[in-house]
């Protein structure tokens, strides 16, 4: 969710390379445009998800870019030199999973990275179905961006849900948390 390009930057790109399938959902139609080209035993959508079915605004700084949002607030953090917005569909992951070949498969590995709308992806997932065996996830100190020390992570909304549903951290870089339960 939020795949940005189909080779560069891809934490799924290597699994696809070893025959591994699944899903990629991204807002920006040229992303999805190249995942068609280069990725075609994949499922390719171009939508935000989000917590429930609706217009979404969302903001960028150029055409295609690692760094969307829907969140003006981290807009106005990374793009500092001014930004464009425009509203976009967005859907519920359990919507797009319930009208793919995907339906009703549990989910090997879910790769999260919607600059700040994380949590409402995952609220909106049903566990007892999907059941992830891994979830990665950005989650940003958004209190002191560039101070990514562990202990802003316990209070994190995002970890406190995992938790919640049982989840623990398995493996950590500077943004990106890998969760298992």
């Amino acid at each position: 969710i939020g795949c940005y390009h189909p080779l560069d930057g891809s934490n799924t790109f290597l699994l696809y390379k070893k025959g591994w399938n699944g899903i990629n959902v991204d807002l920006n139609k040229i992303s999805i445009d190249l995942f068609k080209k280069a990725r075609k035993k994949d499922e390719n959508f171009n939508l935000a998800i989000s917590n429930k079915k609706k217009k979404l605004k969302i903001f960028f700084r150029k055409k295609i870019n690692m760094l969307n949002t829907s969140s003006r607030k981290l807009a106005k953090i990374h793009f500092r030199n001014g930004f464009q917005e425009k509203i976009v569909e967005s859907n519920t992951l359990n919507s797009i999973l319930k009208g793919s070949r995907f339906k009703n498969k549990r989910i090997d590995f879910l790769n999260i990275d919607v600059e700040g709308n994380e949590l409402n992806v995952l609220k909106a997932i049903n566990f007892k179905k999907y059941s992830p065996t891994l979830i990665c996830v950005e989650i940003h100190n958004h209190e002191d961006m560039y101070n990514q020390k562990t202990d802003y992570l316990k209070r994190n909304p995002i970890y406190k849900f995992l938790k919640n549903k049982k989840y623990r951290v398995f493996w950590k870089s500077e943004f990106s948390f890998i969760f298992k339960v």
